[in-house]
C-alpha cells in the first residue's frame, strides 16, 4: 500500500507542549506529508488575550511553528484567529462585550492583512459557541464570523469554521451567509470538526470539512458510503494535561490503514482525502 496522510486542523504549543518540531518530525516518520497548524487562545501560551499585542504574540508563535514544521519536511499551512470561546473568557473576566467587539475585529483584520501579504495562509478558529453560553454573546459571535467570511471573500483567505453540531441547521445556517455575502470560493471555508451527522450533507453541497481521523467516525463514513470530498484532522491539542486529545497526528495513517486492510477504504479513495482534496482546499502541492 502507497499511503501517505495529511492533518487538515491541528494545534501546536511550544510553550505548554512538546512544539511543532517535534509533531512534524513524528508525523513524517508515519506517512504524513502535510499539516494546517491553527492558534491556540492567547492564555493557551501564557498570554492574557485581552490586548491585541497579545494576538500579535500569538502570531509569531504560530510563525514560528509552521516554520519548524516546515524544516521537518512538512508541507504547512498557518491559520490564526479568534475562537469563539474567547468571547466567554474575556466577558468572564469583567470585559464589556462592546471591548469583545472591538478586539475580536481588529484581531480578524490584522490576521487577514497577513493574510493578504502572504504571510498567513488563513483565519481561524472562528464561528459560533458549541457549548451553552449566553445568547447575547453567541450574537456577537456570529457578527465575527459573518466579518470574518467578509473579509475571507475579499483576500481569498482559508477560514476555519469551530461551530455547533447542529446538523444540516448549522450548515445550511452558514452557507446562507456565504451566499448573502457574495463569496465566490466557498471551497476554502472548511466546517472543521465535523461529526457524521453533518458530513454528508456538507460533501452533497461541495463544501468542504475536516473530520477527526477516529476510527469509530471512519468507519460511520465507510457505512455510509460518503464520496471523499472531505479530508481528516488530529485536531490536536499539544497539551499534556490532556494528552492525546483529540488524537496524535501520528496516529493517523495506522487509523487508515487498518481500515484499508478490512477493505472499507481503497488507496484511491484514501488519497483523494489525503491529497486531492488538500491540493484543491489548500492550494499545496504534493511532490
Amino acid at each position: 500500500m502507497n499511503h501517505v496522510v495529511a492533518d487538515a486542523h491541528c494545534h501546536t504549543n511550544p510553550v505548554k507542549g512538546i512544539g511543532a518540531r517535534v509533531i512534524a518530525e513524528k508525523f513524517k516518520k508515519s506517512d504524513g506529508w502535510f499539516i494546517a497548524i491553527v492558534s491556540l487562545p492567547p492564555w493557551s501560551y501564557g498570554l492574557g488575550g485581552g490586548l491585541l499585542d497579545d494576538y500579535k504574540k500569538v502570531v509569531e508563535i504560530l510563525l514560528h511553528e509552521c516554520e519548524n514544521a516546515k524544516e521537518a519536511g512538512l508541507e504547512v499551512s498557518c491559520i490564526g484567529g479568534f475562537h469563539p470561546a474567547i468571547i466567554d473568557r474575556l466577558a468572564d473576566q469583567g470585559m464589556e462585550l462592546e471591548k469583545v467587539r472591538e478586539l475580536g475585529l481588529k484581531v480578524i483584520d490584522y490576521v487577514a492583512t497577513l493574510c493578504r501579504q502572504g504571510v498567513l495562509d488563513g483565519i481561524g478558529e472562528v464561528g459560533r459557541q458549541h457549548y451553552k453560553t449566553m445568547p447575547e454573546r453567541v450574537v456577537l459571535a456570529e457578527e465575527l464570523l459573518e466579518y470574518t467570511l467578509e473579509v475571507a471573500r475579499d483576500s481569498n483567505c482559508i477560514v476555519h469554521l469551530h461551530l455547533e453540531n447542529a446538523g444540516t441547521y448549522t450548515v445550511s445556517s452558514v452557507s446562507r451567509t456565504m451566499r448573502k455575502i457574495g463569496l465566490r470560493n466557498p471551497t476554502r471555508i472548511i466546517f472543521h470538526h465535523v461529526t457524521t451527522r453533518m458530513l454528508a450533507y456538507i460533501v452533497d453541497n461541495n463544501l468542504s470539512s475536516t473530520v477527526p481521523g477516529l476510527e469509530g467516525v471512519l468507519l460511520k463514513i465507510a457505512e455510509q458510503k460518503i464520496e471523499p470530498r472531505y479530508m481528516i484532522e488530529s485536531d490536536y491539542i499539544d497539551d499534556p494535561k490532556r494528552p492525546g486529545v483529540v488524537t496524535y497526528p501520528w496516529n493517523l495513517s495506522m487509523v487508515q490503514k487498518r481500515l484499508f486492510e478490512k477493505g472499507l477504504f481503497d488507496e484511491d479513495y484514501l488519497f483523494k482525502i489525503n491529497v486531492d482534496m488538500i491540493e484543491k482546499v489548500y492550494d499545496k502541492k504534493y511532490k
